[in-house]
């Protein structure tokens, strides 16, 4: 198991314009990277189950702790399949598939991997 911690600048999200994400900006948040190997590929959704229990694990210690990440969105590039889009960018979910609707006429983006609007 590889655990990796990404230490962002305390204020990494005053600078620009309010933007989807993160949905609250009111503290900085450093987002951890669990990745597990593994080669047989029956195992895949018993693993991705393990990944997401030990995400869901440390933030409930932290929480515990008395740490207060209680508002800290799931970093997207970290997230595993599966993950609500609302985990992510809370509140504005459907102001992302207004943009999308409006923007995205012949579902072009649609065709692609990752996260739907």
């Amino acid at each position: 198991m590889i655990l990796s911690l990404q230490p962002f600048d305390e204020d990494y999200f005053s600078h620009g314009s309010d933007s989807a994400y993160p949905p609250d900006r009111s503290q900085a948040i450093f987002p951890a990277f669990v990745t597990l190997q593994w080669v047989d590929a029956s195992l895949d959704d018993k693993m991705a189950f393990v990944v997401r229990n030990i995400s869901d694990t440390i933030r409930a210690v932290a929480l515990a702790d008395g740490q207060n990440v209680s508002h800290a969105a799931k970093y997207v590039n970290y997230a595993t399949f599966g993950t609500p889009l609302e985990d992510m960018y809370g509140g504005n979910v459907e102001r992302l598939r207004k943009i999308r609707a409006s923007i995205d006429l012949d579902d072009v983006m649609g065709l692609t991997g990752g996260w739907r609007f």
